[in-house]
């Protein structure tokens, strides 16, 4: 009976060492560009309430109008934390608008009250990233 045995489990074990475990390290990654911009209080213009700066965005092009997605972020600490925009930042509301080339931030009064001035930092830096997508109708 051992005899039998003996055959039976050798074979499992090369059997068994024989399997190879496969790792799959594709990651479908959407492809996105990011530029970042450095601003200081002087590159603001705008009212009291209502500050913005333009950004020129030469990769921002009919596709990313059309289908793709534009994203902001700032950061007023030396980029070592970024804040997403749309967002209230030390009381400041900042909000942004894009078209092909450009990019505009706004820095608003959150209740844009009268006789009200938003500073604007002393410098800050702008992260735009401009991912690809798939339109679906």
């Amino acid at each position: 009976m051992k005899k039998v045995y003996l055959p039976l489990l050798l074979s499992m074990f090369l059997f068994l060492g024989s399997c190879t475990k496969e790792y799959n390290d594709y990651y479908d990654l959407v492809p996105t560009i990011t530029m970042v911009y450095e601003q200081v209080e002087s590159d603001w213009e705008g009212v009291e309430n209502d500050a913005h700066l333009t950004l020129s965005v030469p990769e921002l092009d009919q596709y990313y109008i059309d289908q793709g997605v534009v994203s902001v972020a700032m950061s007023v600490d030396n980029e070592k934390t970024y804040h997403t925009i749309p967002g209230t930042i030390d009381g400041v509301s900042y909000w942004y608008r894009y078209s092909k080339g450009e990019v505009t931030i706004h820095a608003q009064d959150p209740i844009l009250e009268d006789d009200i001035y938003v500073e604007v930092p002393q410098r800050a830096f702008f992260k735009v990233s401009l991912t690809e997508s798939d339109w679906v109708e």
